[in-house]
């Protein structure tokens, strides 16, 4: 409390000491009014130093050292600056741990994105489709160097805007690609997702498999788009060459039919062993062969086996396509006596959509990775179910008569 007088009270009484005496000396010089003025000023700095000494001071004296005032006023004073101070330390507290709080996250997010960064870019590093991202704004497009790759292009020489990328889009293709485009700017649809032709770099197309997303605002507008184009080139070929297959199927009928059906599946497939069987009984446990062609040449006869612990069982008692690229002999052991390694069964159902048959691919090594989508298998056997029926139909008539 010393501190307070000296800063304080102190200062004001030698200022009143030294307003005494020069009104004082003012008043031997005989001036009324400055005197006057100077007895004014000295009433009121003595007043601050009674009021500071004797109500704040000395009350503030006493309460710091536990001693009781009967001043209320004073009392009150002071726990009003007490707890003012307590709560701009409160404030002043609560404002650093904010701050605190603030920078960790700060930095913990700064270490997040360096580490999307470094993912991000080992995994266009890595993966086998080509990267394209697209600044809606400008127009200006950048593609990954396994994208210039896969089409033939140089760094230098390929396109550089979302104009020049749509001309190298094949014309047949161009609208529809464009419109799933638009669409999915246009929030109508999650994703990008398309296949259609590219023109590469020697003026011949490819076929590629575009996904991609949209980063949006806010407000749903979208500023950048990222995609993966997928080379499915030789896939695509490999569909339309089944798909010209199956046509090929349409004028024959009867054992024709299914000796075609496995020479065009093995030479699609390049499968060693292709089969189509009926189901003998109900439900079924047996089949019986149609046709069985293996290693180029057809079996003799025909012949009948157990479907129980075996891959062709599978098909049947699922009633789906059952495709095992490769480890065939681990989920069916039976199939080891045939060294089989890889299988593709397509089941086949009549018209009342009951099963009655499958046909099926197999092979010692594993099947071709590239693959087409396997709902083109069924293109076989809805026209192999209608042979089959057929000919089920023909013979029973034949043993009722």
């Amino acid at each position: 409390m010393n501190s307070l007088r000296l800063a304080v009270i102190l200062p004001a009484i030698l200022a009143l000491i030294l307003l005494v005496i020069f009104g004082l000396f003012n008043a031997q010089l005989g001036s009324l009014a400055s005197v006057t003025l100077l007895i004014a000023i000295a009433c009121c700095i003595s007043f601050t130093v009674f009021s500071t000494e004797f109500r704040l001071r000395r009350p503030l004296s006493k309460l710091l050292d536990g001693v009781p005032t009967n001043n209320p006023s004073a009392i009150v004073e002071v726990q009003r600056l007490a707890l003012t101070l307590a709560a701009l330390r409160q404030q002043a507290s609560a404002s650093d741990a904010r701050v605190h709080q603030a920078s960790q996250q700060a930095h913990e997010l700064q270490a997040a994105l360096q580490e999307l960064a470094v993912r991000y870019k080992l995994m266009v590093e890595r993966a086998n489709d080509g990267v394209w991202e697209w600044d809606v704004q400008t127009g200006k497009i950048e593609f990954s160097p396994r994208w210039y790759g896969m089409l033939g292009f140089a760094s230098v020489d390929g396109p550089t805007s979302i104009d020049q990328w749509k001309r190298l889009i094949h014309p047949d293709d161009n609208e529809a690609v464009l419109m799933r485009l638009q669409n999915h700017l246009e929030n109508l649809t999650p994703h990008f997702n398309a296949e259609y032709r590219v023109g590469n770099r020697a003026g011949d197309y490819r076929w590629v498999h575009s996904r991609g997303s949209a980063i949006r605002h806010a407000n749903g507008e979208s500023y950048r788009m990222i995609v993966l184009d997928g080379d499915v080139h030789e896939r695509k070929l490999l569909e339309e060459t089944i798909v010209r297959a199956a046509e090929g199927l349409s004028s024959l009928s009867g054992e024709e039919f299914f000796h075609r059906l496995m020479v065009n599946l093995a030479t699609v497939l390049g499968t060693r062993d292709n089969l189509v069987c009926y189901c003998v009984d109900d439900p079924p446990t047996r089949a019986h062969t149609l046709a069985y062609y293996s290693r180029g040449e057809f079996a003799e006869e025909n012949f009948e086996y157990e479907l129980a612990g075996t891959s062709c069982g599978a098909v049947i008692n699922r009633k789906e396509i059952v495709y095992c690229p490769t480890g065939v002999c681990d989920m069916w052991p039976a199939e080891k006596q045939y060294d089989r390694d890889s299988y593709l069964g397509v089941p086949m159902f009549d018209s009342t959509g009951k099963i009655i048959g499958h046909f099926a691919c197999m092979d010692g090594k594993p099947m071709r990775q590239d693959l087409p989508r396997l709902e083109l298998f069924k293109i076989f056997a809805v026209r192999a179910a209608a042979e089959l029926e057929r000919l089920l139909l023909t013979r029973q008539l034949k043993i009722q008569t």
